[in-house]
């Protein structure tokens, strides 16, 4: 039975929204918000050096909500800025060992399930999967006009 391309899309984007609201679910049983979690998870399981602005970039948050939810883990002793030598006011996030304690508590679980889902799917399969929603993504881009951003890279 040949798919409409409506029918196509209403069916990626119930997908898309099945995965939003099963992540929304398993955080909701953490002490986070789903913002905070996405920043956590950022700090915990994501390479390289994070800041502020990489976070926003990644995540598509706000620089406000990012600022605010870094704030409160610095003054909850969870994180510290380092500045970046050579810029003008880019800084770093660092976190304490109390602070990687606590992330890890939170993402860790949630990410090996990630890993377990992930590992039942083949090579073929993942590599589909992400050639194809990166291909509609840029190709989206290009049919909506004022898209040009690329939520994908920090």
């Amino acid at each position: 039975m040949r798919h409409t391309a409506k029918e196509q899309i209403e069916t990626i984007y119930r997908q898309i929204n099945a995965i939003s609201a099963l992540y929304h679910t398993a955080i909701a049983h953490t002490e986070v918000t789903d913002n905070e979690f996405w920043i956590w998870y950022s700090l915990i399981v994501v390479e390289g050096e994070q800041s502020q602005q990489s976070i926003c970039s990644a995540w598509s948050l706000s620089k406000q909500t990012v600022n605010r939810i870094v704030s409160q883990m610095v003054k909850k002793g969870y994180a510290v800025l380092e500045a970046v030598p050579g810029t003008r006011n880019r800084k770093v996030i660092r976190l304490t060992d109390t602070g990687r304690k606590y992330g890890e508590s939170i993402v860790l679980p949630i990410f090996t399930a990630e890993q377990r889902a992930m590992s039942r799917l083949s090579m073929d399969e993942i590599t589909a999967c992400t050639k194809a929603y990166e291909k509609y993504l840029s190709i989206l881009k290009e049919e909506i006009p004022g898209a040009d951003i690329d939520p994908l890279k920090p």
